[in-house]
């Protein structure tokens, strides 16, 4: 694996200073957080302008940078992720430290914004979007790559980042996690990823939007549904209206940021309950809840 990386190495200044030979470096941005990405791990270029790709931001001046070095054989935790001069792991494989490093720059995304932050998937349609709250487990995740390969605009897996003032939410592009088990519930989807991948996989995928169908990554869009999905299995699959009071209350147990944030958040999420419509979805097949979901936002869209 590092000769093949090696042999592919080139110096650059990538608008920063000197790059050593040897060393991906990359400037990215998640809502207000700005950062800096730099690794010598084998195949990190083309992963991480990949996975990355959709928080590239350009720019000069110094910003925080993660440092994802291998030290090489003869550790036994030959793997380190750094921010700054602070050490946040040390680990056995590459794959866990693409997961730390994607896990701190989301809290510190989530820390720094004045976005009201729910923990959700949303996808979208002709400006208008569904948002999937609920904790992890729930099938959220599975349910927006479903929907984004059948033809929806991802905005996120993780994140519904929605502005206070206009309640319209925006991407958050986060590398998507996914099970094996769960790749394999979208056809086809396992073979079309990048072999390179593979030097980042611990046990879970991570997957650009653009994995999931080219051109999938979505913009700033209004909220139509809030669809609550409990996965299920064995059961058919169902979906039910719920009641704004319903709605205002998932919405706000999953919220990140709302005791942060104060008023003016729940104020925000008020006006989102009022506005969309509110749904409960039992996923017993992932085909029929990508079709239910479908049928909801298409009609949102016409009204």
């Amino acid at each position: 694996m590092s000769s093949r990386w090696q042999n592919g190495l080139r110096n650059g200044t990538r608008g920063d200073r000197f790059v050593p030979t040897g060393w991906f470096v990359d400037r990215f941005r998640v809502l207000s957080y700005g950062f800096r990405v730099r690794s010598n791990v084998a195949y990190a270029d083309e992963v991480f302008s990949r996975l990355l790709g959709p928080l590239r931001a350009n720019g000069r001046g110094a910003l925080p940078t993660y440092t994802l070095r291998d030290r090489g054989e003869g550790f036994t935790r030959r793997f380190v992720l750094h921010l700054g001069r602070s050490k946040i792991q040390e680990v056995v494989s590459p794959g866990s430290m693409l997961e730390g490093l994607i896990a701190d720059f989301c809290r510190r995304a989530i820390e720094s914004t004045e976005l009201l932050a729910i923990h959700a998937g949303v996808v979208s349609v002709d400006g208008v979007a569904a948002v999937f709250p609920a904790p992890p487990d729930a099938g959220k995740t599975t349910l927006t790559a479903g929907l984004t390969r059948v033809g929806f605009e991802f905005l996120s897996d993780e994140v519904a980042a929605i502005d206070t003032e206009t309640c319209l939410v925006h991407p958050f592009p986060r590398p998507v996690l996914m099970d094996p088990s769960s790749v394999d519930l979208l056809d086809g989807l396992g073979d079309q990823l990048p072999p390179a991948y593979e030097a980042f996989r611990r046990s879970r995928y991570h997957l650009a939007p653009d994995d999931l169908r080219p051109g999938a990554l979505g913009g700033i869009s209004r909220i139509g549904l809030v669809v609550v999905p409990a996965y299920r299995g064995g059961v058919a699959t169902t979906v039910e209206p719920m009641s704004r009071a319903d709605t205002l209350m998932h919405l706000a147990n999953t919220a990140f940021n709302l005791e942060r944030l104060g008023r003016p958040g729940f104020d925000a999420l008020a006006r989102v309950a009022r506005d969309s419509r509110g749904y409960r979805l039992a996923i017993g097949d992932l085909g029929d809840a990508i079709a239910h979901v479908a049928d909801l936002l298409r009609s949102e869209g016409t009204r």
